[in-house]
């Protein structure tokens, strides 16, 4: 059920790859295109949304909801999802992040929903 979820987000246009995170750094579930390094995408974004959290405590914005990392070659977006998980969208170059970044939380629900 999840990875069928998970499935849906690659109807959207220019995303490759959906996945969902544990927040301890373990990848849970995959779909579409598969990162060269699934471990590593778990890893990273796990510790980098961990980061994000610190700072914000630290500047008063409180914990990190997303973060947009924007390469040469197309995007990956983290979201929250829970305490304990995370959704890693990764996209090509023709996507847009921002137009991304405000669609997913409208429709992360349904990954919250059978998690």
């Amino acid at each position: 059920m999840l990875k069928r979820v998970l499935e849906e987000f690659l109807q959207i246009e220019g995303v490759t790859t959906a996945a969902l995170v544990a927040t301890d750094g373990f990848l849970i579930e995959c779909a579409g295109r598969e990162p060269l390094d699934k471990d590593a995408l778990a890893a990273l974004g796990s510790c980098a949304m961990q980061f994000f959290s610190r700072t914000g405590a630290a500047l008063d914005r409180g914990g990190a909801r997303q973060y947009v990392l924007e390469h040469e070659n197309g995007s990956i977006i983290f979201m929250r999802i829970s305490d304990d998980e995370l959704l890693a969208v990764i996209t090509g170059i023709q996507s847009s992040p921002g137009r991304l970044a405000y669609i997913l939380p409208k429709i992360s629900t349904r990954v919250s929903a059978v998690i």
